[in-house]
């Protein structure tokens, strides 16, 4: 990814042309995408085109506020400042809020939490929290991203690749937040990102990392499978070899998050029940309409964490196994194979 400086001008104006052209456009769209349904007697052409109308709304939208504050942050002299954060975290409140308010609109999805009591309790405290997760597709991330902001007042510290900084709107928020962008090709300064973000976590903060470090693909687990075989890693291999719905967990980044905050608490959280599209050409063909994402979560408290780092990596690995467990129970569908029905109903 190119530095800011050389990145910015040119993403910040093409999105900026985006946005106004595709607000400007959006009669002509809608009615485009809605002759295209009725053609091709599928849903997916106006679900889409309303989608990217709204997107582009709130990017056009993030994109002056963010412009509003550097002014008024002295050209970003005080933009780190405690005001500015908590301003920059209302913008990134907001642009969750409204993409996830219109995907479940769109697509008549419900979200429903299981979380035992000592989970909310955790999440309702200020203590700053680990969140560790599946990680099964864009929507479902950006749900469950959602969840933690509004139903329990959470301010996320994300882990994400810096390929997603060619969004101007999740660069801006991304860098002037304490999130984790990582250039995963230097393990060794992304493990040393996401150890100072879980450092530095404020209270109410919550360091959200996905461990599978991408979607879930058959093919996916295959080469992740066959790596640690390669790698002479053979407990890993035998473990993830034993699920069939998680890729085996990249341990380096879990690790350094325990290592930045060794007082924070840990939650683990699967869900289930938009099925596993992580491409676009998987959600174009198995659009999860009317559908349900049901996410389960569970507490390791802090005094609990194993301290060695081979126990550690041993540990999380029996975490997702156990996650596994409970996608398996819950009937979640495998590309290429038939739903399972949930052992629960």
């Amino acid at each position: 990814m190119p530095p800011a400086p050389l990145r910015r001008p040119v993403t910040i104006t093409a999105w900026l042309v985006l946005s106004v052209a595709c607000l400007v456009l959006s009669p002509l769209l809608l009615a485009v995408a809605w002759i295209a349904a009725a053609v091709i007697r599928r849903p997916q052409p106006l679900l889409l085109t309303r989608f990217m109308i709204t997107y582009f709304a709130l990017e056009l939208r993030v994109l002056v506020q963010c412009g509003a504050l550097w002014l008024a942050s002295g050209f970003g002299v005080r933009i780190r400042s405690r005001r500015f954060r908590a301003l920059h975290y209302r913008v990134l409140r907001h642009f969750v809020h409204g993409l996830a308010v219109q995907l479940r609109a769109l697509l008549d999805i419900d979200v429903v939490p299981e979380a035992p009591a000592e989970v909310c309790q955790a999440l309702e405290s200020d203590r700053a929290l680990l969140f560790f997760s599946r990680h099964a597709g864009p929507g479902d991330t950006l749900l469950l991203i959602d969840l933690l902001i509004e139903q329990y007042q959470r301010l996320p510290s994300v882990v994400f690749k810096d390929t997603l900084a060619v969004d101007p709107a999740i660069d801006l928020i991304g860098h002037r937040l304490p999130h984790a962008i990582l250039d995963t090709s230097d393990r060794e300064e992304s493990e040393e990102r996401i150890e100072k973000v879980a450092a530095n976590l404020p209270p109410h903060g919550i360091l959200v990392l996905f461990p599978e470090g991408g979607n879930f693909t058959v093919e996916r687990r295959r080469r992740a499978l066959r790596r640690l075989w390669r790698t002479g890693r053979r407990r890993e291999a035998e473990a993830a070899g034993q699920m069939s719905n998680m890729m085996p967990p990249h341990p380096g980044g879990a690790l350094a998050a325990m290592r930045g905050n060794r007082d924070a608490d840990v939650i683990f959280s699967a869900h289930t029940g938009l099925g596993l599209a992580a491409f676009p050409r998987e959600l174009w063909r198995h659009t999860p309409i009317g559908g349900t994402l049901t996410t389960h979560m569970w507490l390791e408290p802090a005094a609990e964490l194993p301290t060695d780092p081979d126990q550690q990596v041993a540990w999380l690995y029996a975490w997702w196994q156990r996650l596994d467990g409970w996608v398996r129970a819950e009937g979640e569908k495998t590309p290429g194979e038939e739903p399972r029905p949930s052992a629960r109903r």
